[in-house]
Order: C-alpha cells, then structure tokens, then sequence
C-alpha cells in the first residue's frame, strides 16, 4: 500500500514537472520562435536618403537606424501600439495580430523605432499614423495599411509625416478599394511634407486609390518649406492609382528611381520649386493618354532612360543631381517591372530588395 501511494506521488510530481516544463517551452523559447517569424533585417536593403546621405552643402548626416539593438515588443492590440510607438526609448515593434478599429484611430509615431509586420500578421485597418514635433528615426516594413472606403476626408491618410527626419518605409502595402474617378473621395494614401526630411520609400506597393501620394507642403504659397523633404523614391509598384503615382510632388528633392506605374490617370505631377530627378521607370497603362508628366510648370525635371521617355515637360530642366547626395545604382526599366511586380509591398516571407 505504502509503495502504490509511493509511486502515486512519484507519478503527480513527475505529471507536475512535465506541465511546468512545457509552459516553460511554450512561454519562453515562444518569444524566440515569433523573434523568426518576423523579418528582422535591421537596416539591410536601406538605400537613398534615408540612409548616409549629404545635403547641398556636401554635409553628411546618419541613417536612419530605426529601433536597431532594441527592445523587440510584440504588438497584440491598438492599446500595445499606442503605449510603444510613442516615446523616445529605441524598440522593435512586432505585429502579432493583425489591428483593426471600427472607425478611423490615430496613433503618434515617437521615435527610434522600427515598426515591423510579422510574415502571418501584418495588417493595419482603419489605424492612422501621424507624427508630432518628438517624432524621427523610424521605420515602418512589412506592413499592410487597410481603410474602410467610407472614411475619405480631405486629411484622412493613414501614414502622415509632417515632422522629423529619418524615415523609411519599406515592402509596405497601401491596399486602397475600389473607387470612382468622379467620385467625391479626398482622401490619400500617404502625405509626407511641412518639415519631414531624408525619407526613403523602397519596395513598396501603393493600389486601387482615387489620390496616391501628396509630397511636400500642399500650398504653393508656403516658401519656408522649400527644400522639403529629400525623398527617394525607389523599386515601387504603383497600381490603379487615378492619379498621383508616384506622386504631386513640391519643394522638395525627389530621386524617383526604377518604379512601375500602371493603371494610372496621371503619374508625377510637378508643382512649385520641385526638384524632380526621374531614372529607369516603367509606365505602363495610362501612358499612351499622355498622362505621365502632369507639368505644371513651376518645379524642375529631368528624367533618364524611363520607359516610354519623358519628353514633353515644361517646367525647366533640374540641375540636380542626387549623386552629390549619395551613391547608387539602377536597373533597366524592363528588369524593374518585373522585379517589384514580384516582391515590392508586404510579404510573407523572405523580403527582397531593389537597390
């Protein structure tokens, strides 16, 4: 009798150790396994403006390091991203679940952060980021923006950088809906101007919008802005955008490089003091209704070996060049189309990138 109850309290502790043991499996080493389902390549891949880059002047600034050699936090809720996004401490924020609010939810951008989706769960619906004058050094990859149609205000863009320095976004989705040229929607898929500098969007997809991109300050009486942003613009894929991909673009510096615009309206639309370096672009669909080049005639462009070539601007030639600012290479227009069709935006696995 005593060597049964022996044996059951033998076989309870062992049952007991087991148990613990397995949480300890699930709990602990979990956090390392979900460490790998992310695509923790820290800087690789960054290129332009956003990284080693000089000013005018020949002045070298740093990269943009995001939330390099910091705390990786593992976003389950909006709440998790609003306490982690903020703030100066540098972190690596992953999406653990996909993120989504019934109406339009604005969250502040910090600093010294990297914002990374998972490869299983990457989506960011009706969540509206912005940025306040503490905002810099952040970037945003592997995601996937989502809003409901309904929410198309004039100042309704889910990604709205107006401050800081030190951006990039990279293999980002901006998934848009269906939409009517004529309709009455306003809103935009992404507004990067006022102050925000040294940016760089890479590898990215930007689809199915009445308005795509609004770069630089919105006003062409707002002199003290010119010269903003610097912006490379490289290895993207803008599809089914009416207008305004890759962009209206003032003021500032724009490097547009290797991107494939399809499906499109208009395509660059040059306003005031923009200077407008164009490299190595495909234009696909639209282009034979003459709608690559919306020229206002008040900026500055020049565009080299673009597929069909670009010959019809009336704004003057630019002078600027960005290799004063930083190296780099490109590739045909024809290698481009292909290449980001395959892997520009958010991904689910291994990220590739253009150079």
């Amino acid at each position: 009798m005593i060597k049964i109850e022996r044996k059951h309290i033998v076989m309870k502790r062992l049952c007991l150790w087991f148990t613990v043991f397995s949480l300890f499996l699930v709990l602990l080493p979990g956090k390392a396994l979900g460490a790998a389902d992310f695509p923790n390549t820290s800087t690789n891949g960054l290129l332009g403006f956003a990284g080693n880059a000089k000013n005018e002047k020949g002045i070298s600034k740093t990269g943009t390091t995001g939330g390099k050699n910091g705390q990786i936090v593992y976003i389950q809720s909006v709440n998790d991203l609003k306490t982690h996004l903020g703030g100066s401490t540098p972190k690596i924020l992953v999406l653990q679940n996909d993120l989504s609010a019934s109406a339009k939810t604005t969250v502040t951008i910090g600093s010294n952060k990297t914002l990374v989706g998972s490869y299983a769960k990457k989506t960011l619906k009706n969540i509206y980021l912005t940025t306040s004058s503490a905002s810099g050094n952040v970037i945003f990859q592997n995601l996937t923006f989502e809003h409901s149609p309904q929410i198309n205000g004039n100042n309704d863009i889910q990604l709205y950088l107006d401050s800081g320095m030190n951006y990039w976004i990279d293999h980002v989705t901006f998934s848009g809906h269906s939409y009517s040229a004529s309709g009455s929607d306003l809103d935009k898929l992404l507004y990067i101007g006022k102050s925000a500098d040294y940016i760089t969007i890479s590898n990215s997809k930007f689809a199915n919008h009445k308005y795509g991109l609004i770069l630089g300050y919105p006003d062409d009486s707002q002199h003290q802005y010119d010269g903003y942003p610097h912006m490379t613009i490289a290895n993207n894929y803008f599809e089914n955008l009416y207008v305004r991909g890759p962009g209206l673009m003032r003021y500032g510096y724009f490097h547009v490089k290797n991107n494939y615009s399809n499906n499109f309206n208009q395509a660059i639309t040059i306003a005031t003091k923009a200077k407008i370096y164009s490299e190595y672009n495909y234009f696909g669909k639209g282009s034979e209704k003459g709608g690559i080049l919306d020229d206002k005639g008040t900026g500055y462009f020049k565009d080299i070996g673009s597929y069909p070539s670009l010959n019809k601007q009336t704004s003057p030639l630019t002078s600027w060049n960005p290799g004063s600012n930083y190296s780099y290479r490109v590739q045909t227009p024809e290698y481009t189309k292909e290449f980001v069709t395959k892997y520009a935006g958010s991904q689910s696995t291994t990220l590739v990138f253009g150079y």
